[in-house]
């Protein structure tokens, strides 16, 4: 059996909590203890999933009943938010095999100093991705399954409704898939990002000819695939207005408001529209499954075919989570990829 002794004596560490709506601040709280089959990691980096920790931050509810902060989750505060780490192993479960201490490694872990998880949950970083995009990992995959959900044919002509840091991930794939992409979006900063993302036409969505130029991008006739990335059902009906008869509309972000509009009215009816959701991962054991759709990320990262640095639009250090999300409520579009810094050493801060 394999005794792994930790390089740091943890005591005490800062994590982030929401406590109330709108409520988000530090507390000090025990350091993480490793589990037989778990690791450690110290904090280099995370990153901030500016829609789902924004909804949670105003303490909205997934679900109608107000029973489930998360998909699985009951709701309860105060709660932790945050789901993207990059950093470095300082402890080993002794039952653990492929983990090293002084490793480089992605973690799904929220925004704290050091978190402990399950060796099941540990990516290798290979050392050519730079941390501020591996960070991105989690973040980039909901994109990635979209995409796959949506299963766009070679030479597709695809729409992306919403550049937030999803969209933008939809965004990132579609180029590196060689799609014929056009996104929409509200603003002038982000449709700037797309552009230098590659994506052919990126229009403003209120702009009276936006849709005309996508359409003229399409030969005429509307995407084969609309994806959905902006948690409003006006990014929805702008979708199904977009898409071909025929054509598939993917629905990416969680909304939580009921429709202004009827989804199965005209003119929605008659184009026989495939709508669906991609919101979780595949079945185990399928050919796209978690696991080998992140390698394919990772791969494309390291090869620097998925060309993300564009969305990295912000570096903030650790203290200053609590404003970032109050400058997110407050409709600061500029924020798209937002990295957080954490204190490098044993732990004080």
């Amino acid at each position: 059996m394999k005794i792994t002794e930790p390089q740091e004596q943890l005591t005490e560490m800062q994590k982030l909590f929401i406590t109330g709506p709108k409520q988000a601040a530090f507390h000090d709280v025990e350091s993480p203890v490793c589990a037989p089959d778990g690791v450690v990691v110290r904090a280099r980096l995370t990153a901030i999933s500016t829609g789902t920790e924004l909804r949670v931050f105003r303490a909205v509810p997934v679900d109608e009943a107000g029973r489930f902060l998360h998909e699985n989750l009951p709701f309860q505060l105060p709660a932790e938010n945050g789901y993207s780490m990059v950093g470095d192993v300082i402890e080993v479960g002794a039952d653990v095999d492929g983990v090293a201490t002084g490793d480089r490694v992605y973690v799904p872990a929220s925004h704290s100093q050091f978190a402990a998880v399950s060796a099941a949950n540990v990516t290798a970083l290979p050392d050519v991705i730079p941390d501020e995009e591996a960070v991105m990992l989690s973040i980039l995959e909901v994109g990635h399954r979209a995409l796959r959900q949506g299963d766009p044919p070679a030479g597709a002509n695809v729409a992306v409704i919403g550049q937030g840091v999803i969209g933008l991930a939809l965004t990132a794939f579609a180029d590196a898939f060689g799609f014929r992409t056009a996104v929409l979006d509200m603003s002038p900063e982000r449709l700037q990002i797309a552009r230098k993302m590659g994506v052919l036409v990126a229009a403003h969505a209120t702009d009276s000819d936006a849709i005309h130029q996508i359409r003229d991008l399409f030969g005429g006739e509307g995407a084969d695939v609309a994806f959905e990335a902006t948690s409003h059902w006006s990014g929805i009906r702008t979708a199904m207005e977009m898409t071909r008869t025929d054509g598939k509309v993917v629905v990416v972000s969680r909304n939580t408001s009921v429709p202004d509009f009827n989804p199965v009215g005209h003119p929605f009816l008659g184009k026989r529209l495939n709508m669906m959701t991609s919101y979780g991962h595949p079945a185990p054991g399928c050919r796209w499954s978690c696991d080998r759709t992140s390698a394919l990320t990772i791969d494309l990262l390291a090869r620097r075919r998925l060309k993300i640095a564009p969305m990295l639009t912000h570096r903030f250090s650790w203290e200053e989570i609590p404003e970032v999300y109050r400058r997110m409520d407050a409709a600061d579009h500029s924020i798209v990829g937002a990295i957080i810094d954490w204190p490098a050493g044993d732990g004080t801060g």
